[in-house]
């Protein structure tokens, strides 16, 4: 081999096209701007709910409201607690609120169409008691009879449904005590079908929020418990009858009122069971030894304080930036939303995990003013819906340039087309300097 070859043959440079490049990464840049702006906002109408905003509050150690009844309870059926107490485990005589699980087991154990005939038992006068007046010997419709005793507490209509169920009713209080007894209450006797006073017919508060939550987990009777009015049809022996639902009346059409029952003996030895919904939470209030006065009034007062006294969570605020939501056409491509207002939930498990929210966003397209009703929201805990409000825009959106039709905002597109003009003018200066240097190395070789 020769000298000449064996020497080391200088290496070809490769000439980078330096314009083809630049068109390359300009339009690398113009892909990756709208894959980036559009197809986030294709694979969804919003963002999600901003959490932070979910903050803790109510406190079972919170300054308890001062009340007339003797025993009381608000038991918390979110949490499964009770989160206010006042001598809660005290028996005292429960009256006409017995006749809650007269009806209960009356509506699990009787076809509502069956006539019931009125013995004897059944048609006994008690004095000063609210009653149907029933005649021995007159049928009624067991239907009719769970209103009666639900919404003008006929204490006739409850015996006749304890007989009808059980025989007789001693058979029918043995069930009422069995009963209670697998649901834990301890603390609770009865003697008779609707109340009538007897120191031997005795509950708690605790007890009978307990009998209460499991006595209206029937659909059918808390509906009845809501009737504001009744008309019992006419029977074999009497005319129809047009009732008033007497639970309404001494709470004053209470707001958030779901379901319950009053009892009495007199204007100062009064009683109450009933349950509430408001913002979010969900209890029953247990009132023994009030007023008629406190009756009416304790339930407020109680409820006034529940969400202090009760822990969960604040969810929303008004006036505040919940989340965005995906504008087309818009300057920009997001909109911030506010929520409609204060919103409350109770998870079980006490912890923020335990709030879902889903948000359902209107199609959005610019302009779009603030203030414009754009969607919706619903908050859930224990998997049950607990509050629900509107999204609103919470600032104007004008209308974009043409790039905005695929999200890009216009920031994004002076951003982006000020790259892409610079990547081609940059381009066109490296390659012009290239085919200089090209031509000057060519002039030397010569």
């Amino acid at each position: 081999m020769t000298e000449k070859h064996a020497q080391k043959q200088p290496k070809k440079k490769v000439r980078i096209d330096y314009r083809k490049a630049a068109r390359a990464l300009a339009l690398l840049i113009l892909v990756v701007t709208v894959v980036m702006s559009y197809i986030p906002a294709a694979l969804g109408k919003g963002t999600s709910f901003d959490r932070s905003l979910i903050r803790p509050c109510g406190d079972l150690a919170a300054k308890a409201p001062g009340i007339r009844a003797q025993s009381a309870i608000m038991y918390s059926t979110d949490l499964g607690m009770a989160v206010y107490e006042k001598n809660a485990d005290e028996r005292l005589d429960p009256y006409s609120i017995t006749k809650i699980l007269t009806c209960y087991l009356a509506l699990e154990n009787l076809d509502p169409e069956m006539m019931v005939t009125a013995s004897a038992n059944a048609t006994r006068e008690l004095e000063d008691g609210m009653e149907l007046e029933l005649e021995v010997g007159e049928e009624t419709r067991a239907i009719d009879l769970v209103y009666a005793a639900m919404m003008m507490s006929a204490n006739d209509g409850a015996i006749a449904l304890g007989e009808a169920v059980s025989g007789t009713e001693s058979d029918f209080v043995d069930l009422m005590n069995e009963t209670v007894k697998k649901w834990g209450c301890e603390n609770t006797h009865f003697v008779n079908t609707n109340g009538w006073e007897d120191k031997d017919h005795y509950t708690t508060a605790r007890d009978m929020a307990i009998i209460t939550e499991h006595c209206f987990e029937n659909e059918q009777l808390r509906e009845i418990a809501m009737t504001k009015e009744y008309t019992m049809p006419a029977t074999n022996m009497g005319d129809e009858l047009l009732m008033e639902n007497a639970l309404l009346k001494a709470t004053n059409n209470l707001e958030g009122l779901t379901f319950g029952k009053t009892g009495s003996w007199s204007e100062s030895q009064c009683t109450i069971t009933l349950g509430f919904k408001e913002s979010g939470l969900s209890a029953i209030i247990v009132l023994l030894g009030d007023t008629a006065k406190g009756r009416a009034e304790d339930p407020r007062t109680l409820i006034s304080a529940a969400h202090d006294l009760t822990p969960g969570f604040i969810v929303t605020d008004s006036d505040k930036n919940v989340c965005k939501a995906w504008v087309r056409h818009g300057v920009k491509p997001t909109v911030s939303l506010d929520d409609s207002g204060l919103r409350y939930a109770y998870p079980k498990n006490q912890k923020p995990s335990g709030v879902k929210i889903k948000t359902e966003i209107d199609v959005l397209e610019a302009p779009i003013t603030k203030g414009d009703k754009v969607g919706k929201y619903y908050i859930y805990a224990n998997k049950e819906q607990v509050g629900q409000g509107y999204l609103f825009a919470g600032e104007d959106i004008e209308k974009g340039w043409l790039p905005s039709f695929l999200y890009i905002s216009n920031r994004t597109t002076a951003l982006a087309g000020s790259a892409i003009i610079l990547v081609l003018i940059l381009g066109y200066i490296l390659d012009r300097k290239s085919k200089s240097s090209a031509k000057e190395r060519a002039k030397q070789r010569r």
